[in-house]
């Protein structure tokens, strides 16, 4: 049996949090497709890792300034003495998930596995704003090495996909796209379909960041259906509290931040996709949100835009729509009355079920990985 060799700061076997849970799920989506893996840490003894990471990052502003520190020879020297080298040889493979600074120094002949969800070049001016020309050359510098280095190139997303091929050469057959799957119980209820007899429609919103997930546009395309007739209630999840301009509209339901560690919150969480209708998420930068696997977990239909990953996990007239990065909260507004008028809310629903069985489940992710093995690595 072929052993992995699983490369991470924390245990994948146990922690759920890290990278939204991905390490987690990675782990055990690898461990179900029939293969022996195995944790290495690479942040041991912890006190030593925390000290001298910090360090690290200090001494990479004053030479950087603003910038990427994971992205520096300095980072990758300094995490690549706390991998465990003497687990890593017991290995015939390893997976190594998020972790650029890694990669880029680690030198074996072992074949790697890199797990990302974007390229340093697409983060920069998307979602990394600000940083200086040296902290770019040095960031593309690294993540050139990082693809290099790595045997096998997984991403989350064609889009993230293309660039690691085109903007950093990686070769093209050992690139593969792996979405992420959805972090749900196998057994769950689907998402209500909307009540047409009291022409009534409830969407959710669910993001940290207000701005960058197209708060405002969620919310002013709720007012318009509510302006046509359409009552519309809006269940925003993420954050704390609502910025102040919208506070005093009546058909927001603000459910807050929901910590997933805690069954309560977690039961709460479930309970808004099983009586919400569509998930509206008018993001202005995204590489994979997990979100949109769990929309489809629970075949709910989704409303979004044209960027980054996103057309992985919506396909357009399928499971959802993605509107122009431009659209305005009208625009997304008459784009979901359209869907209501012509009863479609049930056909998405469907499709966005199959899209998640298929291709954004965890189950299907190791389906996938089952087929790399046995293509690559098959006695």
């Amino acid at each position: 049996m072929i052993k992995v060799g699983y490369v991470s700061p924390v245990d994948p076997n146990t922690d759920r949090m890290t990278w939204s849970g991905t390490f987690y799920n990675t782990f055990h989506a690898i461990k179900n497709a029939g293969v022996e893996v195995k944790w290495i840490p690479c942040a041991s003894p912890r006190l030593l890792y925390n000290g001298m990471t910090k360090g690290a990052s200090l001494i990479y502003k004053m030479k950087y300034g603003k910038g990427s520190p994971s992205h520096s020879k300095l980072m990758s020297s300094t995490h690549n003495l706390f991998v465990n080298k003497k687990l890593m040889k017991k290995c015939d493979l390893l997976f190594i998930p998020g972790q650029a600074e890694v990669v880029a120094g680690l030198h074996c002949d072992i074949p790697i596995i890199y797990y990302s969800d974007a390229t340093f070049k697409k983060m920069i001016n998307y979602y990394w704003f600000n940083f200086s020309s040296k902290a770019i050359r040095e960031g593309n510098r690294i993540e050139k090495l990082v693809i290099k280095n790595a045997t096998y190139n997984f991403r989350s997303s064609h889009w993230a996909a293309q660039s690691t091929i085109c903007d950093y050469g990686a070769d093209k057959k050992n690139t593969y796209v792996f979405p992420f799957g959805a972090d749900v119980p196998k057994k769950i209820k689907r998402a209500a379909i909307p009540n047409y007899k009291h022409n009534e429609l409830k969407l959710l919103f669910s993001g940290k960041d207000w701005d960058r997930k197209g708060g405002d546009i969620a919310v002013n395309a709720a007012e318009y259906l509510n302006k046509i007739g359409i009552k519309t209630k809006l269940y925003i999840v993420g954050i704390k509290q609502l910025p102040q301009k919208v506070k005093d509209k009546n058909f927001i339901r603000l459910v807050g931040y929901i910590d997933k560690n805690s069954l309560e919150d977690y039961k709460r969480y479930l309970n808004l996709y099983y009586k919400c209708n569509a998930l509206i998420l008018p993001t202005r930068a995204e590489c994979s949100a997990l979100v949109f696997s769990e929309a489809n977990a629970f075949g709910m239909p989704i409303f979004s835009t044209e960027t980054g990953g996103v057309s992985d996990y919506v396909i357009n007239r399928q499971n959802g729509y993605r509107l122009p990065l431009n659209a305005t909260g009208i625009d997304f507004g008459k784009c979901i009355e359209k869907v209501y008028n012509q009863r479609q809310f049930e056909k998405l629903s469907d499709a966005s079920r199959k899209i998640y069985e298929d291709s954004t489940s965890w189950e299907a992710w190791t389906i996938h990985f089952r087929k790399f093995i046995d293509v690559n690595y098959a006695k």
